[in-house]
């Protein structure tokens, strides 16, 4: 792969990263807000779980572009 697309897949990596930070943050915004509500979190947490599982392959996909571009 040529650099210039390395570079656009490392944009395209970092920004899913970002995205999904902000993802996360909300949904833990929600958990609290239905816990304070005294709603029953078994699903939200089980989502929230889901969106970080997502998230740490997308911080390992990002690590792994990031390597490929400081080698080019």
């Amino acid at each position: 792969m040529d650099r210039a697309t390395l570079q656009r897949r490392l944009q395209e990596a970092e920004d899913l990263v970002r995205h999904m930070e902000e993802n996360i943050a909300f949904q833990r915004q929600m958990i609290a807000r239905l816990e304070r509500g005294g709603h029953d979190v078994r699903a939200a947490n089980m989502f929230l779980r889901r969106l970080e599982t997502k998230q740490a392959r997308q911080v390992s996909d990002r690590d792994r572009l990031l390597k490929a571009v400081s080698r080019h």
